[in-house]
C-alpha cells in the first residue's frame, strides 16, 4: 500500500511539472515592408493542432505552449517563419517578408501592369485562391482579413439581406464632415460595385494604398484604389467548369438577454436610484415569478382604461427577443464558365445564379443575383490586338418594408423588454414585438440591372512601345416598388384596432410608391507607354488622356390611402400624390 501511495505521488508531481511548463504566449504579426498588421496569419505549434490566427490588428494569443515547441507563422504570399520557444520570452513580434517567388508576378497598377519587384508604392494583391476558399455572397466578405490595411465595417442595418459593407483603406478620411473615405473601385478599368460581381469571375484584385500608387487617378482616389480584373480566356482546349455551393447562414454572437424577473429588478433599482417611481409593482413581480414557474399561463393582463393588453411594465412574459427574430437561412449558388481558344483568339464566358434566403424569422426576405459575362480577345497581327468585354448583372431584393427603414427594425429588437408578450391571450402577436409590422406592414422590392460593354485596342509599333485605346459604357437601371399596409392589434375583446406603423405613419396609414432610376457612365482612355531596361535599371514612361460622361435620371411617385392592401399600386390609391423627377449630367 505504501509503494502504491509513493507511485501515485510521483505521478502527480510529474503531471504537475508538465503542467507548469505550459505557457500562454501573445504577439503581433506584421508586413515587414509596409509595417502593417497581417490579418488572418496562422500561428501554429508545429506537429500539433494547437494554433490560432491573428485578429484585425495582427495580434494573437496562444495557450498551452510548452518549452521547446516550434512555432510556425505563415500567410499566403509571405515567407513562413519558425521559432523555437525557449520558455522565457512570452511576447513576440513576427515581421514577415513577401515570398521572393511572388516578386516576379505581374501586378495591375494604374493604367498598366508592373512586376511586383519593381513596385515603389504600397500595393497588395489578391488572387483567386483567397476567393475560391470563401463561398460568400459578396466580394467584400471574401476580402475581409485578406489585405492588410483594407478595413470593412457595417452600418445600422448590420447583416441585413442585401446590405453592403463600408470599406476604407488605412483608416478614416480627413476631408471634413461628410467624407465617406471610400476607395475608388474599378472593374476592368471602369468604376463599379464590386459586391454586385460574381466572385467566381474575378482573376485578381490589386489594392493601391498610398499616394505613390494611386496618384494617377488624381482627385478621384484620395483614399486609395481597388482594381478588379475579371477572368480572360487562355489558348488551348475548350474547358467547361461548373461549381456550386449550398450553405446555411445564421446570426452569430447573439446576446442572451436578462430574464424578465432580473430585468425588472434592475429596472426598479435604476429608477429608485434616480428618485423615480418604480416601473414594476410587487403585483407584477409576483406574476413574473409565477409565470416563470409555470403556475400561471397568461403572459399579460388587460388595461382597464382602454381595453388593450398591457405590453410593458405590467406584462409578465419571459422572452429573449434577440433570438426570437432570427433563424438559420439557406443559400444556393451555381456557376458555369467556358473558356479556351487559340494563339490568335481566346474567349471566356460565364453564368452564375445565387438565391440567398434571409435570416428574418417573421416576414420572408430573399435576395437573388444573376450574372452573365463574355470576354473575347483577338491577336489580329503581331502588332494589333483587339478585345471586347460585356457583362450583365441582375439583382432582386424582396423584404418587408419595415426591415428597410434605415435599421429601425434592428434598433427596436434590442430595445424590446423581455416582459413584452409574444402573443396576447387570444393568440395574436403583440404590438411592440414589431412582428405585426414585419409580417403585415407591406413589402419593399428592388430590381437592379447593371450592364457593362467595353472595347479595347492595343497597337505595338515597336518592342516595348504600346498605344492603347479603351471605350467603356456602364448602364444601371434601378426600379423600386414599396408600400405600407394597414396593420392592427387586438384588444381584450378580440377586436381589431388600427395600429400606428411607426412614428411617421399613424393608425390606419397606407401608401404605395414607385421609383425608377437610370444611370449611365461612358468613359474613354487613350494612352501610350514605353518601357525599357538597361542592365539593372528599369525605365517606363506613360502619357494619356481620360474622359468620363455621367448621366442620371430619377423619377419618383407615391400616393397615400391604398384602396386594397392586396393591390398596393399607385393607381389603386386615393390620397395625396407625391411625385418628383430630376435629371443630372
Amino acid at each position: 500500500m505504501k509503494k502504491i501511495s509513493i507511485l501515485f505521488m510521483l505521478l502527480l508531481s510529474i503531471s504537475s511539472f508538465l503542467y507548469a511548463q505550459q505557457f500562454n504566449i501573445t504577439g503581433t504579426v506584421i508586413d515587414k515592408k509596409l509595417n502593417e498588421p497581417i490579418i488572418g496569419a496562422s500561428v501554429l505549434v508545429k506537429g500539433t493542432s494547437n494554433g490560432t490566427i491573428t485578429d484585425l490588428d495582427g495580434n494573437f494569443s496562444l495557450a498551452n505552449v510548452t518549452k521547446g515547441s516550434v512555432l510556425t507563422v505563415s500567410y499566403i504570399g509571405y515567407e513562413t517563419q519558425t521559432l523555437t520557444f525557449n520558455g522565457t520570452q512570452t511576447t513576440f513580434r513576427f515581421e514577415l517578408n513577401e515570398d521572393s517567388q511572388t516578386l516576379d508576378e505581374v501586378v495591375v497598377v494604374g493604367f498598366g501592369t508592373q512586376k511586383k519587384v519593381n513596385l515603389t508604392g504600397a500595393v497588395s494583391t489578391v488572387d483567386t485562391k483567397a476567393l475560391d476558399s470563401r463561398p460568400v455572397s459578396q466580394v467584400g466578405q471574401a476580402l475581409q482579413g485578406v489585405v492588410p490595411g483594407l478595413n470593412f465595417s457595417l452600418n445600422n442595418q448590420g447583416g441585413a439581406l442585401g446590405n453592403r459593407m463600408n470599406v476604407n483603406i488605412r483608416g478614416t478620411g480627413s476631408i471634413g464632415e461628410g467624407s465617406k473615405d471610400s476607395p475608388l473601385i474599378l472593374i476592368d478599368g471602369i468604376e463599379g460595385d464590386m459586391d454586385a460581381l460574381n466572385p467566381n469571375d474575378i482573376e485578381n484584385i490589386s489594392v493601391l494604398k498610398d499616394a505613390a500608387a494611386s496618384s494617377i487617378y488624381g482627385s478621384r482616389a484620395p483614399f486609395g484604389v481597388i482594381l478588379i480584373t475579371t477572368k480572360s480566356g487562355k489558348s488551348g482546349k475548350t474547358q467547361v467548369t461548373y461549381n456550386n455551393s449550398f450553405r446555411w447562414a445564421t446570426a452569430t454572437n447573439l446576446p442572451d438577454m436578462m430574464d424578465s424577473y432580473t430585468f425588472a429588478k434592475y429596472f426598479n433599482t435604476a429608477a429608485g436610484n434616480s428618485n423615480m417611481d418604480l416601473p414594476f409593482t410587487e403585483e407584477t413581480l409576483n406574476r413574473i415569478i409565477a409565470y416563470q414557474k409555470g403556475e400561471i399561463t397568461t403572459s399579460t393582463v388587460p388595461n382597464p382604461g382602454n381595453g388593450m393588453y398591457e405590453f410593458h411594465q405590467k406584462a409578465n412574459d419571459n422572452q429573449n427577443w434577440v433570438r426570437n427574430h432570427f433563424k438559420t437561412a439557406f443559400t444556393q449558388e451555381h456557376n458555369v464558365n467556358v473558356s479556351g481558344g487559340t494563339e490568335k483568339l481566346t474567349f471566356f464566358m460565364s453564368g452564375g445564379y445565387m438565391d440567398q434566403g434571409g435570416n428574418l424569422r417573421f416576414g420572408n426576405d430573399n435576395f437573388q443575383r444573376m450574372n452573365a459575362s463574355a470576354k473575347i480577345t483577338s491577336q489580329i497581327t503581331n502588332w494589333l490586338q483587339v478585345g471586347i468585354n460585356s457583362r450583365f448583372i441582375r439583382e432582386n431584393l424582396d423584404r418587408p418594408t419595415y426591415a428597410d427603414d434605415d435599421g429601425l427594425y434592428y434598433h427596436d429588437i434590442a430595445r424590446t423588454w423581455p416582459t413584452m408578450p409574444l402573443t396576447d391571450p387570444n393568440g395574436h402577436y403583440m404590438r411592440n414585438s414589431k412582428i405585426i409590422q414585419i409580417q403585415d406592414g407591406g413589402r419593399h422590392n428592388r430590381l437592379k440591372d447593371i450592364a457593362y460593354t467595353q472595347a479595347n485596342i492595343t497597337i505595338t509599333p515597336l518592342k516595348g512601345w504600346n498605344i492603347r485605346g479603351e471605350a467603356n459604357l456602364k448602364t444601371e437601371h434601378v426600379a423600386k416598388e414599396e408600400n405600407i399596409a394597414k396593420i392592427f392589434e387586438w384588444n381584450s375583446k378580440n377586436e381589431p384596432v388600427a395600429l400606428p406603423y411607426n412614428g411617421a405613419y399613424g393608425p390606419g396609414s397606407s401608401y404605395a410608391s414607385s421609383s425608377k432610376q437610370d444611370n449611365s457612365l461612358f468613359s474613354t482612355n487613350l494612352y501610350t507607354d514605353y518601357s525599357m531596361s538597361i542592365k539593372k535599371n528599369n525605365f517606363k514612361v506613360m502619357v494619356g488622356f481620360n474622359s468620363e460622361l455621367y448621366k442620371e435620371d430619377y423619377v419618383f411617385a407615391k400616393r397615400d390611402d391604398v384602396i386594397s392592401d392586396g393591390i398596393p399600386s399607385i393607381d389603386a390609391s386615393m390620397g395625396k400624390d407625391y411625385t418628383s423627377a430630376w435629371k443630372q449630367e
